[in-house]
Formats: structure tokens, sequence, C-alpha cells
């Protein structure tokens, strides 16, 4: 199926669900030179992977350009769509901005797609798509995915764990093949469910390695986490 976007209601509402901060300047989606996409390091040459253009792709575009000027969108694994907000008064909050389906198509710098719901690799092997998006879990030795996150308040801020889905025995074990003598580990879930992990090789480089799938309709309703501004 092709991506569909469709956008939440305005105002938009805050979201106080499962979150994952940037880690750095180039992680996760962004936008870049007007469009929607990501970063992705490949064999030391640094390109920009963006979003497959459509009429939904260029709705999802247009909102956050016309209500923030760009920045960085989450897209979740279950489909809700998020942005974080990086004003004086809002740093740290985030708004639930609408809800995604079907498959996240990139286009690399030279023309060719990745599809990220179908990327053709097998548990324990190299990872052939963009590294850093997706939302950061911890996976445990039973393969259940457990996520903490944080928001705002009044003095500091909370702090919360939850596990997300249940144990796993097929993510576990593409866990072990990944990192053999973990029992656990981060890894990021990306938008159409694929799980991936990071590996330190003995010259101290990292690999990315794909785990495995969890299937995006199995995540549950998550409406519990969209409240009022």
């Amino acid at each position: 199926m092709s991506f569909l976007f469709r956008p939440a209601a305005r105002p938009f509402r805050r979201w106080m669900g499962p979150f994952s901060p940037a880690r750095g300047t180039r992680s996760g989606f962004r936008f870049h030179g007007g469009r929607l996409g990501t970063w992705v390091e490949d064999r030391e040459v640094r390109g920009f992977w963006s979003l497959k253009a459509s009429p939904s792709v260029r709705a999802l575009q247009k909102l956050v350009i016309d209500e923030w000027g760009g920045g960085r969108v989450l897209f979740l694994p279950n489909g809700y769509l998020v942005k974080p907000l990086q004003g004086d008064h809002e740093r740290g909050k985030r708004s639930y901005i609408g809800r995604f389906s079907g498959r996240v198509m990139l286009e690399r710098p030279d023309g060719s797609e990745f599809d990220l719901s179908s990327p053709g690799v097998t548990p324990g092997r190299p990872w052939p798509g963009p590294k850093t998006t997706g939302l950061e879990c911890y996976v445990d030795r039973a393969g259940s995915p457990v996520c903490s996150w944080y928001h705002p308040a009044e003095y500091g801020r909370d702090e919360i764990e939850r596990r997300l889905a249940s144990p796993d025995p097929i993510l576990a074990e593409g866990f072990r093949l990944c990192r053999p003598g973990d029992i656990g580990g981060r890894v990021r879930i990306t938008a159409n469910g694929h799980v991936i992990t990071n590996r330190q090789e003995r010259d101290q480089s990292w690999t990315t390695l794909y785990v495995g799938w969890i299937d995006p309709a199995s995540w549950g309703d998550w409406n519990h986490w969209i409240v009022e501004q």
C-alpha cells in the first residue's frame, strides 16, 4: 500500500507517549532543502535520502513547514506522527500531528529507491537503510521492547518507562544473532516496524544490523497519550 497521511485536527494536541530525542543535528527524519527525509552515511559518504514525492508526502511537508518552518518529525512504528517543538516556551514538548499508513519510500541521491517496509534483509545481517530513524527502545532477553522517555515538568522533568509489547521469541533470537552474549540492548524500531541495533566490532567501529520485525498493527491503541495542550 502506498504512503497515506491523515492530518490531526487543529489545534494540535500534545503527545505524552513514547518518544526518542534527536542524536545530533542530522539524526531522524527532518527537513533539508524543503523536503522531508533522513541523512544516511554509507561507506563514509553522507547523503540525504528524501521521502518519495506523493500527494500525501507533499501534504505532510506543507503542514510542517506552514506550522513550524521545518525541523524534525518522528514516525512512530504504529503510524503516529509526532512533531518535537523547539520554541523557548515549548522546548521538550511534542505535538501529535496525524497518522500515516503504507510504505515509507525513500529516494537516494542517485535516484534509486529504498522501501522501508520491505528492506530485503534477514536477521543478523547488515542493515541497508537509514540508521538513525525510528523509536529507541531496549529489547529485553524475552524480546519485549521497553521504552523510556521524559516530559518537562514545573520542576525538572517527569521520567516514564513502559513495556510496549509482549515477549517475542523470534525478535529475541534475532537480537542474539546480532549481538551474541548480550541478553538485551538498545534498538530502533523504524516507521514500518523493522528493528535494528548497533554492534561494536573489534576495531571499535560500529555496524548496524537487522534484528527483525514487529507488526505495526500489534501495538494497540495509544490514543490515551494524546492530550489537550
